[in-house]
């Protein structure tokens, strides 16, 4: 014989729905907390590695 269960909610369905919304927003959305962005990364790198390499070697003029 197969037990049975019973689950009861300790919360109304509005508050399950508030927190579905929390799980599924953005964490900048929820938190003002800046998100992730790779290409900024890749755009400070860039400009760094333009600035710091070196200069192609000028001309001797006689």
């Amino acid at each position: 014989m197969l037990a049975q269960t019973t689950r009861t909610t300790l919360a109304t369905q509005g508050e399950i729905d508030a927190l579905g919304m929390l799980i599924t927003e953005d964490e900048a959305t929820v938190s003002d907390a800046p998100t992730y962005r790779p290409e900024a990364a890749a755009l400070l790198l860039l400009a760094g590695a333009l600035l710091l390499s070196p200069k192609p070697p000028k001309e001797k003029t006689r």
